[in-house]
């Protein structure tokens, strides 16, 4: 089923602004009741390939690119797309355009193909083994 604009907009909107409210909640306090961040890492004590993105995102907004890359890098991905998206949907929505559902259309069907999501997949697994190192 392919996301019209009409519900695509608003669900990343809201998933967006979810990980503003996020960045926002899980800060240091947080730590003080023993949640450190991953549901995964607290049930199973091994770390998720996205362990370390929320610090991630932190360092990025705060200008520290390589403490960013460190803690984990799709964080930097992350917060480019926490910057990018609502703006461009933004822009879309104030000039009746399409230009974002377009470009996430293209990226699905790239990502349907074996050789991309295969790079994706091996992408994934690279950085869940980093934080492995890192964690472990």
């Amino acid at each position: 089923m392919r996301l019209s604009r009409g519900r695509l907009y608003p669900l990343l909107l809201l998933l967006t602004a979810g990980g503003y409210l996020w960045l926002f909640f899980s800060n240091d306090s947080s730590r003080a009741f023993g949640w450190n961040g991953c549901l995964i890492r607290y049930i199973f004590h091994i770390p998720c390939p996205s362990c370390g993105s929320t610090r991630a995102v932190y360092a990025a907004f705060h200008g520290e690119w390589l403490s960013a890359l460190y803690y984990n890098p799709l964080g930097l991905l992350l917060a480019v797309l926490m910057v990018v998206i609502p703006i461009w949907i933004l822009i879309d929505l104030f000039l009746g355009a399409s230009s974002f559902l377009q470009a996430y259309r293209l990226m699905e069907k790239k990502l349907q193909c074996w050789p991309y999501a295969l790079a994706s997949i091996v992408a994934i697994l690279i950085n869940w083994i980093w934080n492995f190192q890192k964690y472990m």
